[in-house]
């Protein structure tokens, strides 16, 4: 697979903040390129969905969401619970509330996902999604300090 152009810098890569927020904007708008645009150009980057195997690489990582996106755009809600930040890295720890359908009726579904950002010639990127499912009767904002949620 060809490298692909990265973008010259925009305001979405001045923090990961913004590149998150990006992030979940393409997953609304449905916009791939958009979506794959906010990820390393490095090989290394990785993903993995809920319940799904890890998947690593740009090609994996770009299938996994041209099939996650075939219908269009998912409607999340991320809420970041903890953020981490260094002058290189930052890590942030994530709620989504995720809108499904089922049998014609609106549900939300839960996902505790952790965004790895790295700061790159080009602005910061994206280099790991890791999202799990979660538990829609606890949701984290919910929890008192000291619980365990694994």
């Amino acid at each position: 697979m060809p490298r692909r152009k990265l973008p010259p810098q925009t305001p979405w890569t001045n923090s990961p903040d913004d590149v998150e927020a990006a992030f979940y904007d393409a997953l609304a708008s449905g916009n791939l390129d958009a979506l794959m645009a906010l990820w390393s150009e490095d090989d290394e980057i990785c993903c993995i969905h809920p319940g799904g195997q890890r998947l690593d690489g740009q090609q994996a990582v770009r299938e996994s969401f041209s099939q996650l996106l075939a219908n269009g755009g998912l409607q999340i809600n991320a809420e970041v619970q903890h953020r981490w930040h260094s002058m290189t890295s930052a890590t942030h720890s994530v709620v989504e509330r995720v809108q499904l359908e089922v049998d014609g009726q609106t549900q939300w579904g839960f996902v505790l996902a952790t965004n790895l950002f790295v700061q790159t010639a080009a602005g910061w990127r994206l280099v790991l999604h890791h999202a799990s499912p979660g538990a829609p009767q606890a949701p984290l904002a919910a929890m008192v300090p000291g619980d365990v949620l694994h």
